[in-house]
């Protein structure tokens, strides 16, 4: 039997308004890594979103750096590489536990999979079952659209419905996982992606858990498990067809997640049998509490709260002087991060969420009714208008991916160069 422990979604760094949570972050590690060595699993698989920011502070990298190396000494591990991660950043990591240790590449306990092309996917092989069983690992990191622009040789892979590309690298991860395998080895699919089904926590980016860009369940590789990551609320995903869980983030990170429980997965696996699938709780950490009414309910339900981070949205007549200092003595042992006064006569009609989503229209709209009044339309507009979609599902602002046209131009100048030759 092959035992996986799954782990995702840390997002070191995360801040509840101005406050940090580094002594949270420290004991749900701690906790982490504990459950890890009492299972004692083969493999251990984080799916991505290591930190919160593509630039993380040094003491976010020290602490991944050091649970990450408690971890590989409980047994060999993989990292995913999720839409908050950069390449760079997972490569200096691999720098320091890896290459100043001077290890062999037989010696290697870590792995980062940061490349989704197909020369570049990583595949890894791990004893299991007491040598008699192998694990098989084909890892898949988060996979922008504007990615496949310039990522991908085949022309088709730039120009196909996200979905369509994605069905693509899966089934070619599938293709090499399997590859010549036998009745002893076990499969296990590790990405960082949005399954159509999913439940987001509405603390994930906006744009990453849209419709657009979800993977239908059909479309993930039949393997012996799923690990998965992106998704902040642990679940299993439904109708997958084979064992597919998200192991969710191990701290609520925002006051969207104020129901979840969180966890890490526990999975033992033996070919030719239904896997065993265990969650395991996470007790460390402030909860997360939103408290909504006037001040005698919220006043009703404070001494309920304890030590929490607190969102308080009030129901008043009128402004109402000191608001902060009495909720705040209302639950003295925890810590107010938001007061939102909410007032009759300032709830309109456009603040019902049915109604705004049904009848404004989108950004996307405004601009395409815009355009044409500036002499912008036909094939032009078409243009402007996916150039202005790619803008907005960059991920990284700061950090922009290449210009799709530019890059497929840069290319094209250099085979004429090498043509010329």
């Amino acid at each position: 039997m092959g035992r996986v422990f799954h782990t995702s979604d840390w997002h070191l760094g995360r801040q509840i308004g101005r406050h940090r949570r580094d002594n949270e972050f420290d004991a749900v590690l701690d906790e982490i890594i504990e459950i890890a060595a009492d299972f004692s699993p083969d493999v251990i698989v984080h799916s991505g979103d290591l930190f919160d920011s593509p630039r993380p502070g040094l003491d976010d990298m020290r602490r991944a750096a050091q649970a990450l190396r408690r971890l590989e000494a409980i047994a060999p591990t993989v990292v995913v590489a999720g839409n908050h991660d950069t390449a760079n950043v997972l490569a200096f990591l691999h720098f320091i536990l890896n290459d100043m240790g001077h290890r062999e590449a037989d010696q290697v306990q870590m792995r980062f999979a940061t490349d989704a092309r197909p020369d570049g996917l990583l595949m890894a092989e791990y004893p299991a079952g007491a040598g008699e069983l192998t694990l098989r690992v084909g890892a898949l990191p988060y996979l922008h659209p504007n990615r496949f622009v310039y990522d991908f040789a085949d022309p088709a892979m730039a120009t196909a419905a996200y979905a369509r590309r994605m069905r693509a690298v899966q089934a070619d991860v599938y293709h090499r996982l399997a590859a010549g395998r036998s009745a002893r080895d076990i499969l296990i699919f590790a990405a960082h992606l949005f399954v159509e089904g999913a439940m987001p926590s509405h603390s994930e980016r906006r744009f990453s858990v849209d419709a657009d860009y979800a993977v239908a369940t059909a479309d993930l590789p039949a393997v012996d498990y799923g690990a998965l990551g992106h998704i902040h609320k642990p679940q299993p995903v439904a109708r997958a067809g084979f064992p597919a869980h998200y192991a969710g983030s191990p701290l609520q990170l925002d006051f969207g997640e104020t129901r979840d429980i969180k966890s890490v997965v526990l999975a033992e696996i033996a070919p030719g049998h239904a896997p065993r699938i265990e969650l395991a709780p996470l007790d460390s950490g402030r909860r997360l509490v939103r408290l909504e009414g006037t001040l005698e309910e919220i006043e009703q339900r404070a001494g309920r709260v304890g030590d929490a981070w607190v969102k308080a949205v009030v129901n008043v007549d009128a402004p109402t002087p000191s608001l902060a200092d009495t909720i705040a003595k209302m639950v003295p042992a925890a810590t107010v991060v938001a007061i939102e006064e909410r007032r009759p006569e300032s709830v309109g009609r456009l603040l019902d969420r049915e109604v705004t989503v049904q009848e404004l229209p989108g950004v996307d709209d405004l601009l395409r009714d815009y355009l044409p009044s500036r002499g912008i339309t036909g094939l032009v507009l078409d243009r402007a208008m996916e150039t202005f979609a790619q803008l907005r599902a960059e991920p990284d602002l700061e950090d922009p991916a290449p210009c799709c046209k530019e890059t497929l131009l840069t290319a094209a100048l250099a085979g004429e160069q090498e043509a010329s030759r």
